[in-house]
């Protein structure tokens, strides 16, 4: 008998916490039977391998000792790949999306970056059926609650968390989401600068500086991302919304983050207009909507994380992501989606006849050609 197949049937039981007759009850035979495959006298039944695989979630390669593991630049790789095919064809790439993640199942870093290429290009696979959008949704939901409850890198499992969060979030299950992040804000206990005096005091001055570079250019991103999201909830207060946009505007100049993350930037700036749209205040709506359309323009594709002239040691760290420095969603989607903002959105239907305006939308249809 293949002694893997006999060592993992042990280990997969011992782990979930099963007993023998309870493996033997599930397949409809015997404890005796379970007993002699552990022990590696006979082997399961070819029939009995899916059976079996699907009772402790895992695959057959797992079973069988070909573990389905992906290397970081293969996952990277697929990533970059099936998102063109989604873009191309949403069916054939939902189709190749749901026979790989089959086939890896076990790869959780997998299955957690395709959870994350799905939620990024949900509205390109519901483009033809919205409903699919709902039924895509669902579909991440279930990659993400199996990264989370099956994995055991805290981090990916962090991330999994705060994706599901966001998921019940749009579909309004407030209590979930409560119940996954809490009902007040964790004490922050940063650890880079314990790591970064760890490697200062060894000596290692560049990999010291470097700890503290990646963790204040992401600490400066998530600000970004904060600001958009507080200002979607400042929609009766438009004297702290101003005051609010300043400071963002301020803080994204002073750190040049237009030069390493400009679609964190042109987020906020939409989620700007349109909040001055909803005060009424079409001056300051052009004047943010300038600045959307000038960065736009600036945009080089494919887009890609970076550092700058200050952020000079973070390439290593951005190489080392999941999906490495591409972005999780097809250029081509940004792209459209960055021209629908402006050109489909009714909220700005005011400033038609507005000059500034037309010479904004006059900017982004030549850009977008």
């Amino acid at each position: 008998m293949n002694t893997i197949i006999h060592l993992n049937i042990a280990n997969l039981r011992k782990q979930n916490h099963k007993s023998q007759q309870q493996l033997a009850d599930f397949l409809g035979i015997t404890k005796a039977s379970v007993s002699k495959w552990e022990n590696g006298q006979t082997s399961p039944d070819i029939s009995s391998l899916p059976l079996i695989a699907a009772y402790f979630d895992t695959s057959i390669d797992h079973l069988l000792g070909y573990d389905a593991q992906l290397s970081k630049s293969e996952i990277e790789r697929l990533y970059k790949t099936l998102k063109e095919a989604i873009t191309d064809s949403p069916k054939t790439g939902l189709d190749q999306v749901r026979k790989l993640v089959k086939r890896y199942w076990s790869c959780y870093p997998f299955v957690f970056s395709m959870a994350n290429l799905l939620l990024n290009h949900l509205t390109v696979v519901g483009k033809s059926n919205p409903a699919t959008i709902k039924k895509g949704s669902d579909e991440v939901r279930e990659l993400l609650t199996h990264v989370y409850q099956k994995s055991d890198d805290i981090n990916i499992q962090n991330q999994a968390k705060i994706m599901l969060s966001v998921l019940y979030l749009n579909n309004g299950q407030t209590k979930k989401v409560l119940d996954l992040l809490g009902t007040t804000v964790p004490q922050l206990v940063p650890p880079e600068s314990i790591i970064a005096s760890a490697y200062h005091l060894q000596g290692n001055s560049e990999r010291a500086e470097a700890t503290m570079q990646t963790a204040l250019y992401q600490y400066l991103v998530i600000m970004v991302s904060t600001f958009a999201n507080y200002l979607n909830l400042l929609d009766n207060n438009q004297k702290k919304f101003t005051e609010l946009v300043t400071k963002a505007d301020q803080f994204i100049g002073v750190f040049e983050i237009t030069s390493f993350h400009p679609m964190i930037v042109l987020n906020l700036y939409m989620g700007i207009a349109t909040g001055f749209m909803k005060y009424d205040d079409q001056a300051n709506a052009i004047k943010f909507l300038e600045k959307f359309a000038d960065l736009q323009s600036k945009l080089t594709f494919p887009i890609v994380l970076k550092g700058n002239h200050f952020f000079d040691k973070v390439d290593d760290w951005i190489n080392q992501l999941m999906i490495g420095n591409q972005m999780p969603r097809d250029e081509r989607v940004v792209k459209r989606e960055l021209e629908q903002f402006i050109l489909e959105n009714p909220i700005f239907d005011p400033l038609k006849d507005n000059e500034k305006y037309q010479a904004i939308v006059s900017q982004i249809k030549k850009d977008v050609k």
